[in-house]
This record gives C-alpha cells, structure tokens and sequence, in this order.
C-alpha cells in the first residue's frame, strides 16, 4: 500500500525537479567571420558569451585553424591590434558549472602552460592550468574547469600567443531545483502517512 500511494508523487516530483534538457552550448566561432575582432558577442542556446581581451580594440580575432585538434574557425591573437602576451576575457549571459575548450599556445619551444581562472562577480571561484602537446607545430591541448557557479572566464598564458575553440558550457542548476525536489518528496512522505492512518 505505501509503494503504491508513494510512486505517482514521486515520478511527479522528479518529473518538476529536473530542469528541461538543453542542447549543448558549445561556441565554435564558425558562423564568425574570419577578421571579427574582440570585443564581441556571440549567442548560443539562449547563452549570451562576450568576448574581449586586455589588448582590445582588436587584441583577439576569428582566424581560419592552422592546428590539428582546433577545427574550422578559431580565436587567437594577435588580431588587429598586434599585441602579444595578451589575457582573453569570455563573460557569460548566466551562472554557469562547468566550461571545456579546446586551445593551442604559439610556443616553438617548450609548451607553455594555458591558466583559466573562472569568477563569479569580481570573486575568484577557482583556478586551472594546462600544457598541450606539440602535434604538428604547436602545443595543443584541452582544458576544463567545473565545481563552483561561475560567470566569467579569463585566460592567460606566458606563450606570446593562443588561441581557442569549441568553448563548451553547462548552466548551473537552478536554485528552485532543490527545492522542489525536497518539498516533493516531504508532500509524497505526509501524504503516505495520512493515508496510511486512514487506513486503519
């Protein structure tokens, strides 16, 4: 009898508590044209990612790929403005959890490592570092960074140049989630003790 009574508020809190299914956001810059320079903004899957950099007008550009791993179209520096040794900034439209991209640093040497320090606000949420691996000509490799809620990105390097593709997102949960989750299951949990007693 409790199974029974319980299972439909449970299949109905479960059916509230999971957010709707997205798509991937992934933002690839290949509806960019070659020569867009940062600062700008681009939107995918409701998701709005701004993208600037410490050089700009023009410190960053979309570039046809020159790399193995980064296909299509790319962001690297230096774009118009020729500064080298530049930070990129990628600010978000929400929360986000987690963020993956693809990178290559312009190293002829030993790789240089690739730091993504991610923020929420003007708060440091965490911080990860990555050296890619010398494929053809350049290093080139993946980095991640998912825990804590975060906004916005920035990305740095001690090579003189990067760049970036496929730059992959995952919103954070939404805050009533929880809740809804824990409120179904107490409803489910008095309503199983109700009918229980009325039973008897």
């Amino acid at each position: 009898m409790f199974k029974k009574t319980v299972r439909p508020y449970l299949l109905l809190t479960f059916l509230l508590a999971i957010p709707a299914a997205r798509a991937a956001t992934i933002f690839n810059f290949d509806n960019d044209a070659a020569g867009t320079s940062t600062g700008f903004t681009d939107t995918v899957n409701g998701i709005s990612a701004t993208f600037s950099s410490s050089g700009d007008p023009g410190g960053f550009a979309v570039e046809q790929t020159i790399f193995q791993t980064l296909t299509g179209n790319v962001l690297g520096d230096p774009g118009p403005a020729l500064q080298l040794g530049l930070t990129l900034n990628i600010t978000f439209s929400s929360a986000l959890s987690a963020i993956d991209l693809l990178f290559a640093t312009g190293d002829f040497g030993t790789p240089s490592p690739l730091t993504l320090d991610a923020y929420n606000g003007t708060t440091l949420v965490g911080s990860v570092s990555q050296t890619g691996t010398v494929l053809s000509l350049f290093p080139e490799g993946e980095i991640a960074f998912s825990g804590a809620a975060f906004n916005s990105v920035v990305l740095s390097s001690t090579a003189p140049t990067f760049a970036i593709d496929n730059v992959q997102v995952a919103q954070a949960p939404e805050p009533g989630s929880a809740t809804m989750l824990a409120l179904g299951l107490l409803f489910a949990g008095v309503s199983a003790v109700r009918r229980r007693r009325a039973a008897r």
